[in-house]
């Protein structure tokens, strides 16, 4: 059997022991050979060692992602497994373990997906790690599929520690790759935890004339004129490309990829899921890059925290936006 057979295979068992009414959104043995593709394209030579980049994004429709969210860190072990194994066969390297992220692009249909390689230093991969592993215990609860269909699941207990386990194979800032004897051993991580659901608040009776206290005659030179809130500052970040505006307001927004994590979402995989905020301090709005991966340039300048002024570029991944002030 072909590793592209038995990595299928094994994605194929995650969904089928996974709670009732999950199943496979796309095929993940065109997955496996798009993130393959990906890795040639981006692989160079680094003093004088053949390097494949460590960094892969795949996006993926809201709908698919509302399924796969409970099962994401077996499916990112399983591909991160995958792809180190076909680095192993050419003889290429990583600066460290190779980290597989899933990002919600809106513009896909359900059953579409795309797939980025990125090079990256060893430092920010060590970072992203434990930043998606932050992202992925937030997302481990019952959802999609297993909501909808009303099944209720009980929290697995977690696995004893597996010897074969990529995660023990391949170090953090090591250059080390699979050995491909070893893969075929490798069992794939299973372990969900299950949120609570949300309580329901009780109903309280509205409030009829007899409850209401007796109204007390005020003087004229008593009364006081009713506060008229202040406006609330709002701005725009227009693209340069597609003309497309979003806009915002005060206090603050996010720019980044995932909806439930930005206000201002962008599809360019080159953004990271929380890239930069935009805050405004009552006079003026300041973006500040929130340690993305490739950095928040303003005027094409490189920046971490700035004041923005009516016509700035504002520049994440590839997208170029000009901030306007209403």
């Amino acid at each position: 059997m072909s590793f592209f057979s038995d990595f299928e295979g094994r994605i194929a068992a995650l969904f089928e022991t996974a709670p009732q009414g999950y199943v496979e959104p796309f095929s993940f043995r065109k997955l496996a050979k798009r993130a393959a593709k990906e890795m040639e394209n981006e692989t160079y030579e680094i003093d004088g060692i053949d390097t494949a980049p460590a960094l892969y994004t795949v996006l993926v429709s809201s709908a698919d992602d509302d399924l796969m969210r409970p099962l994401y860190a077996s499916i990112t072990d399983e591909v991160s497994t995958f792809v180190a194994s076909q680095a192993n066969k050419k003889g290429y390297v990583f600066v460290g373990r190779p980290l597989v992220r899933f990002m919600v692009d809106p513009s896909l249909k359900s059953g579409k997906f795309a797939v980025f390689a990125e090079n990256i230093d060893a430092s920010t991969l060590s970072r992203l790690h434990k930043e998606e592993k932050v992202f992925l215990a937030g997302n481990a609860g019952v959802g999609g599929a297993a909501a909808q269909s009303g099944v209720v699941a009980i929290p697995a207990p977690a696995p004893a520690p597996n010897p074969l386990s990529i995660d023990n194979i391949i170090a953090d800032d090591g250059l080390d790759v699979l050995d491909e004897d070893v893969l075929d051993d490798l069992q794939p991580l299973s372990a969900l935890d299950f949120a609570a659901a949300p309580k329901v608040p009780q109903t309280q009776r509205r409030a009829s004339a007899a409850d209401l206290p007796a109204l007390v005659p005020v003087a004229a030179d008593e009364l006081v004129p009713p506060q008229v809130p202040a406006p609330v500052a709002t701005a725009l970040l227009i693209d340069r490309q597609t003309g497309r505006t979003f806009s915002f307001a005060a206090p603050s927004a996010i720019i980044g990829r995932e909806r439930n994590q930005a206000s201002v979402v962008l599809t360019d995989p080159n953004i990271s899921r929380r890239h930069a905020e935009l805050k405004y301090d009552g006079r003026y709005w300041h973006i500040i890059d929130l340690r993305s991966t490739n950095g928040t340039l303003v005027n094409d300048v490189d920046v971490d925290e700035c004041v923005l002024h009516d016509g700035d570029l504002v520049t994440v991944g590839l997208t170029n936006l000009e901030f306007r002030e209403n």
